[in-house]
């Protein structure tokens, strides 16, 4: 038997799968930014509750959702390396420092250059803006030192 003639079966519970058919299932980068709006949404109202905890716990959110989505593209991963750096360090900055001011320009800056690049990608329709509301099943204030 060939290394070529070898098939790796797996079980996800429901079905026996090769390693190929499995590779399939997984998501790419339209399911996993789509996955990252409601987590901007979020990053953005608790920065602006000034939940500094919790917006740190977004940040971090946004930011891995990011490296797999480089690691899932790797057209993508020089960009979007450069993009964590360069865009989001500035928001994580301005979180650790618990400035307002510098979360409101980092965050608007970050939003900006990440509709440049749908723009450079030839995405000129995917441009994101963060919802004018609050999201409604998250309690903003939750664990905010009064």
């Amino acid at each position: 038997m060939s290394e070529t003639d070898h098939t790796h079966i797996v079980n996800n519970g429901k079905r026996d799968l090769t390693v190929d058919e499995l590779a399939a299932t997984q998501p790419g980068l339209d399911r996993l930014m789509a996955e990252l709006g409601p987590r901007m949404h979020r990053l953005y109202y608790a920065g602006a509750e000034g939940n500094w905890g919790l917006a740190g716990y977004f940040y971090k959110s946004v930011a891995k959702q990011l490296s797999l989505c480089a690691f899932v593209r790797p057209k993508y991963e020089a960009p979007i390396s450069a993009y964590l750096l360069e865009d989001c360090e500035p928001v994580r900055l301005a979180i650790k420092a618990r400035d307002a001011a510098a979360f409101e320009r980092s965050y608007a800056s970050m939003v900006a250059r990440a509709n440049f690049y749908h723009d450079e990608w030839g995405k000129p329709y995917l441009h994101w803006v963060c919802p004018p509301t609050p999201p409604a099943d998250l309690d903003l204030r939750a664990g905010i030192d009064d």
